[in-house]
């Protein structure tokens, strides 16, 4: 098991005492915590994928509302409702409505990638159950006659067993979907064009009534609008993660597999060292990926175009958008395509395998040439597989005037924040024409009322993964800060000198529009001499670190440009766990050390090029 070390797990346990002999309880039964009766703190939670193996034989139900008991690894455990307690409980999950749990769940989901965004390490090894992941793909995915992978599910075979049953849940959530699309004809007509191209495609098939037992999960499904996207406007997102009737998903009984791409800001920074760049994106990349006959019936859904017709059942014969593993099938299949053709298209197969993000080709060459033998022999490869690149963008026209017209993207800006996620992020563009890197500023939420939630909701917006504009993130991380020190709560309004200082920050960020950075650094095979200088300080609020790139020229000429940099907010002073109080000195050293990490991730970046680093020099 892998644990995360915290000051404090959760709220001691449980809320208030409970008159224990009023359970009876048999004698001769070991409890894990013979006093359970008294609140006291958690020490430790273990994760639900470890549940059914703590779980022995011996279930009894105490009484009418009374709680159970059951036996475990580590004795016998107490649960349920006790008479005159639960209406003592905390209200906070009990009052928050579908529409606010919605709200933080879009929240983490932005906080999980701004923090992503914020490190500059990366873990090094895979824990076991990857490493298991990894054996399964290896062992089990073929391709078919036509080239295109046929992968199994990884499943976590003890818990599989657990599945109970889903289609009453799944025909629940279907007919409130329903509800929904028949009030609005447009939204039906767009939803019901997505699931006919399901079908068109063969991605999925009807499930015709027979006698023979499968283990069968039925996913609920919804929409995503995407009113920017340029190609789907509509997505249906397929909800694996929807319990059964034994409390368990089919997420939980699948493995999420290793990250097996580079991460963001290695793939944006090696974009910026192409002279000439190129970018792309394959067309439903995890459609692309056969799923096993086998395993289909784990994806079963419920559709029917009209209320007046009855419900029928499809399988999903693809790997599906909302399981758990799909990210990494889909994306080890695409890094199979680069592994297999290393001898004889390296060119091909080093783009592939380092200069996508999901679907995403951020990649370039020094010549025209090159940038023409890349395009054609990546999107030749991939298509081998299934694979279709398309939406070409490039900074010179002459590359794409050798791609058919069909495949370009004649759009605007090139957004280069993938999510899908409906809240909108400060976004980093990336415009073909000027090549030039520029951000989009979001339509702030109206506040009648700022609490810390709104100024981490607004935080966790800013997308910058490279630290363009680092000076401003840092100002809100360390607006931040100082909500935990005051001891703010998560929704008490800010007094009334934060909220002009918060709707100040947020008036400048409407500013962004107008800031535009080179993408290219001048790095190329006509430098002389090409120099990292890296700067680091300190302050008593945050402290920080940056790399510049310095190239001569042939001709004497001199290019400065930032290429990266990363901040970060002193740490608080905690009184209970008595640490010390930060000085100047410490925090430069810590600056220091940033600056150390940032290099470590930049370095091997150049060591990949025709042309090294002359020279390394770190200002502090």
């Amino acid at each position: 098991m892998r644990f995360h070390v915290l000051a404090k797990v959760t709220a001691n346990l449980p809320f208030n005492n409970i008159d224990a002999e009023q359970l009876s309880i048999p004698e001769d039964v070991k409890l894990a915590d013979p006093h359970f009766y008294r609140p006291g703190p958690v020490d430790m939670i273990i994760g639900a994928e470890h549940y059914y193996d703590l779980l022995s034989d011996g279930k009894m139900k105490l009484g009418e509302a009374s709680p159970t008991i059951q036996n475990t690894e580590l004795g016998w455990v107490v649960s349920g409702v006790v008479n005159g307690v639960a209406a003592k409980l905390p209200r906070v999950v009990a009052n928050q409505n579908s529409a606010e749990a919605e709200a933080l769940a879009e929240i983490n989901d932005l906080l999980a990638k701004f923090w992503e965004l914020e490190s500059c390490q990366t873990p090094s090894t895979h824990s076991l159950e990857e490493s298991a992941c990894e054996d399964l793909f290896r062992a089990d995915t073929v391709r078919d006659e036509t080239g295109r992978f046929v992968v199994r599910l990884p499943k976590k075979q003890t818990i599989l067993q657990s599945l109970g049953e889903s289609r009453s849940i799944a025909m629940k959530r279907f007919y409130g979907l329903e509800r929904r699309l028949t009030a609005n004809p447009e939204l039906m007509k767009q939803y019901s064009d997505f699931i006919h191209e399901y079908l068109e495609m063969r991605h999925m098939e009807e499930v015709k009534e027979d006698t023979e037992e499968k283990q069968a999960y039925y996913l609920p499904h919804h929409a995503v609008l995407r009113p920017d996207s340029t190609t789907t406007k509509l997505r249906v997102v397929f909800d694996a993660s929807c319990a059964t009737s034994s409390g368990v998903s089919l997420n939980d009984a699948l493995m999420v597999g290793p990250v097996v791409q580079d991460d963001l800001l290695t793939i944006i920074l090696r974009f910026r060292l192409r002279k000439i760049a190129v970018v792309a994106d394959v067309a439903k990349m995890y459609r692309m990926v056969n799923v096993h006959p086998d395993d289909q019936d784990l994806q079963r859904i419920l559709w029917r175009d009209s209320p007046s017709e009855p419900v029928r059942t499809f399988k999903l014969t693809t790997v599906t958008y909302g399981t758990a593993s799909a990210p990494y099938l889909a994306t080890k299949c695409l890094r199979t395509v680069g592994e297999e053709v290393e001898t004889t298209h390296p060119l091909a197969a080093k783009t592939i395998k380092h200069d996508f993000y999901v679907d995403d080709m951020l990649s370039g060459a020094d010549s025209i040439e090159e940038a023409q033998k890349l395009v054609g022999e990546t999107s030749e490869r991939l298509m081998a597989a299934g694979f279709l690149l398309r939406k070409f963008r490039s900074s010179d026209n002459a590359v794409l005037e050798a791609i058919p017209e069909e495949l370009r993207d004649e759009g605007g800006a090139k957004e280069l924040d993938s999510s899908t996620a409906a809240v909108k992020t400060l976004g980093l563009l990336w415009d073909s024409s000027s090549d030039e890197f520029k951000f989009k500023t979001p339509t702030w939420n109206a506040a009648t009322v700022f609490t810390k939630q709104t100024v981490l909701s607004d935080t966790a917006r800013i997308f910058d993964p490279v630290g363009l504009v680092g000076p401003v993130v840092v100002i809100a991380k360390i607006f931040l800060q100082k909500l935990w020190k005051k001891g703010i709560d998560w929704k008490e309004p800010l007094p009334e000198n934060l909220v002009h200082i918060w709707e100040e920050f947020r008036r400048n960020m409407m500013s962004f529009d107008n800031i535009a950075v080179p993408r290219w650094v001048g790095f190329s095979l006509q430098c002389v001499k090409l120099e990292l200088h890296g700067f680091c300080d300190a302050s008593l609020e945050a402290y920080g670190a940056c790399f510049y790139t310095r190239s001569t020229w042939s001709n004497g000429g001199v290019s400065v440009n930032l290429l990266t940099s990363k901040t970060k907010v002193a740490p608080m002073t905690d009184l209970k766990r008595r640490t010390k109080e930060e000085t100047i000195p410490r925090l430069e050293c810590s600056s220091g050390l940033l600056m150390c990490h940032l290099l470590q991730k930049i370095r091997p970046l150049f060591r990949s090029t025709s042309r090294s680093i002359c020279g390394r020099i770190r200002w502090s």
